[in-house]
């Protein structure tokens, strides 16, 4: 069973090299990220199967876990102030839209 886990979880690791590497837009390649923490989620639960819950299983159980709920997080983050940098903040299309109004 472990052997299956890891392979799955490398995988999808390797899935997600390769949307890094083949998508164009910035954006697009922000979407792997969050498919490389479910990997490395993968090749955790492979090392505690393996391992059992030890030391060395309960912290790849962790980093994996750490991985998967941060992942998301920062591709937002990472999208949100590049949208942020290119277009200015939404403030900025408040405060138009109310001087539209206004005229």
């Amino acid at each position: 069973m472990a052997t299956i886990l890891l392979i799955a979880g490398g995988t999808i690791e390797l899935l997600a090299v390769l949307g890094l590497c083949v998508m164009r837009d910035l954006y697009d390649r922000l979407h792997y990220v969050g498919l490389a923490g479910f990997g490395t989620l993968l090749i955790a639960v492979a090392v505690v199967f393996r391992e059992s819950f030890s030391l060395i299983g309960d912290k790849a159980l962790l980093v994996g876990v750490v991985l998967v709920t941060t992942g998301p997080v920062l591709a937002h983050v990472t999208t949100r102030s590049m949208l942020i940098r290119e277009h200015g903040g939404w403030e900025a299309g408040i405060e138009a839209v109310a001087e539209d109004e206004a005229q």
